[in-house]
């Protein structure tokens, strides 16, 4: 069953994510540098949590498509993935992680968003 949502509707959530991530994103880079002395570290969380980020845009404009929601959010979960494990390998494979869960703390953005949108929605 597919369901159509008007489209202003995900994209307040999305914003809303969108500006929590990119906070989240510099805040873990100015802690890695300044506290730890790992800048590295910090930009591949920044770097995930930022290509998180384009998962709920990515989402939000292909909910409306005939296709199935399931079958498009596979793609884009597994490719955003993908991504992210190729970006890890730039910052070094013991950093891969880091970037991983850069993209699950966006999701975890986007999620929260999402339920904020629907509770306060009259």
């Amino acid at each position: 069953m597919q369901t159509h949502v008007q489209s202003g509707e995900p994209d307040r959530a999305v914003r809303t994510a969108a500006v929590a991530c990119v906070a989240m994103a510099i805040a873990a880079l100015a802690i890695a540098s300044a506290a730890f002395a790992q800048p590295l570290a910090g930009g591949a969380f920044a770097v995930g949590v930022l290509l998180g980020t384009v998962n709920g845009a990515l989402a939000a404009r292909l909910f409306n498509l005939p296709v199935p929601f399931l079958a498009t959010s596979l793609v884009r979960l597994v490719t955003l993935s993908m991504i992210g494990i190729a970006i890890g390998l730039a910052f070094g494979v013991s950093r891969i992680w880091l970037v991983i869960l850069g993209l699950g703390c966006a999701q975890l953005a986007l999620a929260a968003a999402a339920l904020r949108a629907t509770l306060v929605r009259p």
